[in-house]
């Protein structure tokens, strides 16, 4: 008589749409979650390669004038051979954004680097695009004398 029954085995329907829908919305928190963070860490490299290029355009300084930095095919050449990448396009930078005035808040490329140089107190400041594009410093980097 023991062969006649059936066996109940496995779960029923509901037990597995409250498991696809659990599993759903980790997946969504999840999801959220990692997008933040993509963007936390491309601000990240677009501030690392500021800080790349307040670096190179200081050691410029040590052996060079001011005067002769002070133009844009000179910072396109320091920004070009930094070998750095914009991380929301992958590509290469190669200009420099070079300006004599500060440029106006969300005008820029997202990833990109910019120098602008204030004559009146001989400093080069440097700082970058980040998501939005909003600066990723609220105060420029400098390189002086």
């Amino acid at each position: 008589m023991m062969w006649l029954r059936k066996s109940k085995k496995g779960f029923t329907l509901i037990e597995l749409m409250v498991v696809v829908a659990i599993i759903g919305v980790l997946a969504l928190l999840g999801l959220r979650l990692y997008t933040g963070q993509q963007q936390k860490a491309k601000n990240a490299i677009v501030k690392a390669n500021a800080g790349t290029i307040q670096t190179l355009i200081q050691a410029e300084l040590a052996d060079e004038t001011v005067a002769t930095l002070a133009n844009k095919s000179y910072m396109d050449n320091i920004v070009n051979n930094a070998g750095i990448h914009n991380p929301f396009s992958g590509n290469p930078q190669t200009d420099s954004h070079y300006a004599t005035a500060e440029p106006v808040e969300s005008s820029g490329t997202e990833g990109e680097i910019y120098v602008w140089y204030d004559a009146s107190d001989l400093v080069f400041h440097v700082n970058g695009w980040g998501a939005g594009p909003s600066k990723v410093y609220d105060n420029d980097l400098t390189a002086r004398k």
